[in-house]
């Protein structure tokens, strides 16, 4: 099994516009409302895929009842921890042109002490019966910096093997507990060990400077030019296959459910980065906040490219 943590959900609505007008009105030609959040995306996929998940996380009110409904619909397992403060919604208004949506982010509710504590008891249980616990995205207000290494020694502690998807200071502090698993990208890679990502040798020199840092398995993606991995075996890449992309939202969530579905099956990298490639190719074909189902990934495998370096 593989538990996932989400500090700070949202209920994703997606809006759909011919063209944005500033300061006038805009006629709406269609919604979506999906559950959101790192953690959550990955437990969406995971289920897609056949392996099984739970959710975990910080949820409240009115918002949070209608992300458990959602998933619960999807027939993801979930297992809360429910909280005073109201559930963020985040809004994207996204223009029949296809560009890059409007993002319109709240900043969540701010977590209490006890909270905290509760999240990180169910955490300890969640791993004593899973094979990875995979943390993803960026903590609630009130949530200390420091919140992945907390709750990854945990899960640590209590059997599972841990996966940080995350960025900025709360990556960074995760990332000194020693982490199985990162997927940052190329930007989050500057941020990381301050190199900028040009070329595959850029990526290679990257992968290195991490894995020193304790971290056993990197996979670094590249959007449509790929996603290069490595662990002491090895480094393969692996370059997906061609799409038209409608919203690669949830994409980079996509990929880390795909590579950990085939390693929680004792599966190689470079079966795990094929699978994670495709899933997150799959997702980019799909409309706003939407993620791949089983169907679209399996049509996609065998049109991903894996080769060692």
């Amino acid at each position: 099994m593989i538990a996932t943590v989400t500090l700070n959900p949202a209920l994703d609505k997606t809006i759909y516009i011919d063209r944005l007008l500033p300061n006038d009105t805009n006629r709406i030609t269609k919604i979506e409302i999906d559950a959101g959040g790192k953690g959550l995306n990955a437990s969406r996929v995971l289920k897609q895929l056949g392996t099984e998940t739970i959710a975990l996380g910080f949820l409240g009110g009115r918002t949070g009842r209608q992300i458990e409904n959602e998933l619960k619909h999807e027939g993801v397992p979930t297992d809360f921890t429910w909280i005073a403060g109201e559930t963020r919604t985040n809004i994207s208004v996204q223009e029949m042109s296809g560009s890059p949506p409007t993002m319109l982010n709240e900043p969540g509710p701010t977590i209490s002490a006890d909270e905290l504590a509760q999240l990180r008891r169910k955490v300890c249980e969640a791993a004593s019966k899973s094979e990875f616990v995979l943390f993803g995205g960026s903590p609630a207000p009130g949530v200390p910096k420091d919140i992945y290494c907390d709750l990854g020694n945990t899960a640590r502690t209590c059997g599972a093997r841990i996966i940080l998807d995350s960025d900025g200071e709360p990556m960074v502090r995760g990332m000194e507990c020693r982490p199985f698993m990162i997927k940052p990208n190329r930007d989050e890679v500057r941020r990381l060990v301050g190199i900028d990502i040009k070329g595959q040798d850029d990526v290679v020199e990257a992968l290195g400077m991490l894995h020193d840092k304790g971290i056993e398995f990197v996979v670094i993606s590249m959007g449509a030019k790929g996603a290069i991995a490595g662990n002491d075996e090895g480094i393969w890449y692996a370059v997906p296959p061609e799409v038209t992309p409608v919203s690669t939202i949830g994409s980079g969530d996509s990929m880390v459910a795909g590579i950990a579905h085939i390693l929680c099956q004792g599966g190689d990298l470079g079966e795990a980065l094929r699978w994670g490639s495709a899933a997150g190719a799959a997702t980019a074909m799909t409309d706003g906040t939407e993620i791949c189902n089983q169907r679209q990934v399996l049509d996609l495998l065998d049109k991903v490219e894996v080769r060692r370096v």
